[in-house]
């Protein structure tokens, strides 16, 4: 439900940057149906703690409301370019279909809200498939600023996960030392994007051309983005609930959400640098096999299941930058 819920927040801001993209923000009536579109989104964030307990409506029309002014603004902004137009509407029609089922879901409520919720998202990553058909003009620095700049806010969220989780402890040297394993961990998650991917996706987009430009943006950025959010939102769930009990062991969803966590968000960077360059990032593979395997078989304290996969994350990184790090052409990185 958490990732459902995550996956309605991502699309209503992913259609927001697809619609910046090419609107001109100078005019004030733009800036204007921006800002009313924040009404939408302070509604959802209320909503979403209680959206499976009654309050599903309220989100979903929060949702209605950030989508059809994200629609309109983008309509109303390429209605001088044909090209432009012409890929809006070719995938307009069927998001909004989508939208009205959140809405539906949303109004029937109960058990059925969550299947209903997963057929309307299943809807928009049809409409995403039939709109990537079309030629899409993008701005490359636009696209990677936005996406960086988002998952710099989801990383901050870890670490005030391990600084709520550690703040119900009395300061000592073994409690210093899990604030910096938890650092460290999320340091290495920085590192994994920002090192050298972040380059490398903008630099795909930027070189790709016309017919392709909107399918990579898609893939790479509106797509591949989202599970790599949800695995540092589960991260950070998973590193709070074992410092709470840093000395009993991981298991249960503890356990499963720390690997899905780690496999969410290296095995999604590793498609996208793929789908860029056709180059295999095996050393992130191999990396979320090894922090699989140390959760399923340490039976120990779950603040050194933390060390061990943190240090896993450290040299995953390691390697792979030792192996790249000669492989540069010209001003454009190679991945």
């Amino acid at each position: 439900r958490g990732a459902l819920l995550l996956a309605l927040m991502w699309w209503s801001w992913t259609n927001w940057t697809w619609t910046t993209n090419v609107v001109d923000l100078e005019p004030r009536i733009t800036r204007v149906a921006v800002l009313a579109s924040m009404l939408g989104v302070f509604g959802m964030a209320f909503a979403v703690p209680t959206a499976f307990e009654g309050d599903g409506l309220w989100l979903a029309l929060g949702y209605l409301w950030v989508r059809l002014i994200a629609a309109a603004v983008f309509v109303h902004a390429a209605r001088h370019d044909p090209t432009e137009l012409r890929a809006v509407l070719k995938y307009l029609p069927l998001s909004l279909a989508a939208t009205g089922v959140v809405v539906i879901g949303g109004a029937v409520g109960g058990e059925a809200l969550q299947w209903i919720w997963v057929a309307a998202f299943c809807i928009e990553l049809l409409a995403a498939a039939l709109g990537g058909q079309a030629d899409w003009k993008v701005d490359a620095g636009h696209f990677a600023a936005r996406h960086g700049l988002n998952l710099i806010i989801a990383l901050g969220e870890c670490i005030i996960a391990v600084g709520i989780a550690l703040n119900e402890f009395s300061i000592d040297p073994s409690l210093s030392i899990q604030l910096a394993v938890g650092l460290a961990g999320v340091c290495a998650l920085w590192w994994a994007y920002f090192d050298r991917l972040q380059e490398v996706m903008e630099s795909a987009l930027r070189l790709a051309d016309e017919h392709e430009t909107g399918r990579l943006a898609r893939d790479v950025y509106s797509l591949l983005h989202y599970p790599m959010i949800a695995g540092i939102v589960f991260y950070a769930v998973a590193l709070e609930e074992a410092f709470l009990h840093p000395d009993d062991p991981m298991e249960g969803v503890v356990a499963v959400l720390f690997v899905v966590a780690s496999a969410l968000y290296l095995l999604a960077q590793a498609v996208a640098a793929w789908r860029c360059w056709g180059t295999y990032l095996y050393e992130r593979v191999i990396g979320v096999a090894v922090i699989a395997v140390l959760v399923a078989a340490w039976d120990g304290a779950a603040k050194d299941v933390v060390l061990a996969s943190t240090i896993v994350l450290i040299a995953t990184m390691t390697a792979e930058y030792f192996r790249f790090r000669a492989r540069i052409r010209g001003d454009v990185p190679e991945a």
